[in-house]
């Protein structure tokens, strides 16, 4: 498929990263700058991005012909990532996970899930925004992270302090739990595994706690 996104595509490719890690919700709370802004701090040709950034989206059309990331992990779990223009979707075994938007939601992977999807290539970080931190995890948090981002060809001098400013905008001011009846959940605003808040995505959640356990215990 011509719109599909295969793992070579964007594993060295650090316009994408540059985009992708853009439109995260981090921020530098001391400048009091946005991830987008804080990431001028990383030497990128202007053109050569913006050329890039106009390739990818060239073939949308009407909202109805994204581009996308999708694989299958095992029997028991995939994963699919829609690049609409406004927005990016997530999805785990075709089940609504959260998007990065202006009516964002997140918040859905607890730290411990998101390293166990680090074992399948370029998934921590391509999944990283959709991520909760309890307080408690800042400082592994912060340091798995900048290992990651060294990774990334030109983000290896400013790894720490985008990891810095990407783990401000994970961290939760609620916290995870597990309910007998349906598995982890937690009580963070915007995010659909607070099933309080949304109970519309009780059923979804119950499965894909079940998948999630399977999956990522093995």
């Amino acid at each position: 498929m011509a719109n599909q996104i295969k793992p070579e595509d964007i594993k060295d490719n650090t316009s994408f990263w540059y985009f992708y890690i853009s439109l995260f919700r981090g921020y530098d709370e001391l400048k009091e700058i946005n991830l987008d802004e804080a990431l001028k701090v990383i030497e990128i040709n202007k053109k050569e991005l913006n050329d890039w950034e106009n390739k990818f989206y060239s073939n949308n059309n009407s909202n109805q012909n994204f581009k996308f990331i999708e694989g299958k992990l095992n029997q028991n779990m995939s994963f699919h990532i829609d690049f609409q223009e406004s927005k990016i979707l997530y999805y785990l075994n075709d089940i609504y996970i959260g998007n990065l938007g202006g009516h964002f939601e997140a918040w859905f992977l607890t730290l411990d899930e998101l390293i166990k999807f680090g074992k399948f290539d370029l998934l921590f970080l391509l999944l990283l925004p959709m991520t909760g931190i309890e307080q408690k995890q800042i400082e592994p948090a912060k340091h798995l992270i900048t290992e990651y981002l060294k990774l990334i060809p030109l983000f290896e001098k400013k790894a720490e302090y985008i990891a810095e400013c990407i783990l401000n905008g994970l961290v939760m001011n609620g916290k995870f739990s597990t309910n007998n009846e349906v598995g982890i959940v937690n009580n963070q605003n915007h995010s659909v595994r607070n099933i309080e808040k949304y109970p519309r995505y009780v059923d979804d959640i119950k499965e894909l706690n079940l998948a999630l356990k399977i999956s990522l215990n093995k």
